[in-house]
């Protein structure tokens, strides 16, 4: 008889056992490799995301110029404006764990009306490998003092208020009085009170007015709108202003009063002169706040009359929602009822209206004698 032995399992074999840590080895290894990318990926990300930063930090660090000419004392101009290299490394302003070299190039030059800058920042990330990111923008030349002188009223005399604290139809060199009105001396024997929240004028007073007490002796409370704006000077030479330049109301009519000033342009911030530039305001008073006035406002003075030939241009705004024709300085003016300011004019002795800061200007008055006729010279540029 025949005995049969049956072989009783005993667990793993050293072979076995080896073969099963050399696949774990190699699963953990490659477990490994995949942390290690997704590490240097995060770093990099990173990294990345800081230079976009830096980039992006420059391109308005050079659109943030201050003025058009470089002048002693005073912030960042348009004239100034170069490329550059700069290194950036930890400091408290920027946190990162490499070092940044950030480059930016301007093409043109100051003359041009529009420049391309290009900034690019590099570095090289832990792998020792070089990394950079690129950003290309346009920078206008637009002078800063303009941008609130080009901008549009606000309709009906909303209740944004401006850094004094008053209406935004207020004009600049109005004087506070401290009772909510401001005052703005036209000329020795008139000035014009505007309530600071609505912007219109409520009295006309045939004095000299400073303060809130001088209301008292030769004011009357009326219904009035301003008609300003800024005008500017071009050309050749440096011709100047026309000597004796006044604006002229002669074609305004549905007014029982227009008085009109003109003054150098100041900063609003510090009063100081700003060169080539005047600034005219225009006081019209209606019967009621419900009637209007109509017409159309031209330039005068010896100068544009006789002399040089000169090109009166006007500021006509694109059409805009919201924004009427009277508010776009269309001209004539039609049954306006409320305060126009920012309506800008530019004089120029060139033969055609400039463009300026990619706005075109239009003819509103043609003062050359050579192609037009003495008397209809007159007629369009009157002497006063």
């Amino acid at each position: 008889m025949k005995t049969h032995r049956t072989s009783v399992p005993r667990g793993f074999s050293l072979l076995e056992a080896l073969v099963a840590l050399l696949i774990v080895t190699f699963g953990l290894l490659a477990l490994a490799g995949v942390n290690l990318k997704l590490s240097r990926s995060e770093d990099v990300s990173k990294q990345r995301s800081e230079a976009v930063r830096l980039a992006q930090e420059k391109i308005e660090d050079l659109r943030s110029f201050t003025q058009i000419a470089v002048a002693a004392g005073t912030g960042l101009a348009w004239d100034s404006l170069a490329g550059g290299t700069d290194p950036i490394t930890n400091s408290s302003a920027y946190t990162t764990n490499t070092s940044f070299t950030r480059t930016w190039q301007l093409r043109g030059t100051t003359d041009d009306p529009m420049r391309n800058v290009q900034v690019s920042v590099s570095w090289t990330d832990r792998n020792n490998e070089a990394q950079t990111v690129s950003f290309a923008s346009v920078i206008s030349k637009t002078d800063p003092s303009d941008v609130g002188s080009l901008g549009f009223p606000l309709p009906a005399n909303t209740v944004l208020k401006q850094p004094k604290n008053r209406n935004i139809n207020i004009p600049v060199p109005a004087i506070d009085l401290g009772n909510g009105q401001s005052a703005v001396q036209m000329v020795s024997t008139f000035a014009a009170v505007f309530s600071n929240e609505t912007g219109y004028v409520v009295k006309t007073c045939n004095r000299i007015v400073t303060t809130a007490s001088d209301l008292g002796v030769g004011c009357t409370d009326t219904t009035a709108y301003i008609l300003a704006g800024y005008i500017s000077m071009r050309g050749s030479g440096s011709p100047g202003f026309p000597t004796g330049l006044v604006p002229n109301t002669e074609q305004i009519t549905g007014a029982t009063g227009v008085t009109c000033s003109l003054n150098d342009a100041v900063d609003q911030n510090n009063n100081a002169t700003i060169s080539g530039y005047k600034y005219y305001l225009c006081v019209v008073t209606v019967a009621s706040a419900a009637s209007g006035w109509s017409g159309t406002l031209r330039m005068a003075g010896a100068g544009l009359s006789t002399g040089t030939n000169y090109l009166v241009c006007r500021f006509q705004y694109p059409t805009e929602s919201g924004v009427t024709a009277n508010q776009r300085n269309v001209q004539r003016y039609e049954s306006v009822a409320e305060s126009l300011d920012s309506q800008n004019y530019l004089i120029t002795t060139s033969s055609s209206c400039p463009i300026v800061n990619s706005l075109a200007t239009v003819q509103h008055q043609n003062c050359s004698s050579s192609s037009v006729s003495p008397a209809q010279r007159l007629l369009n540029c009157p002497a006063n």
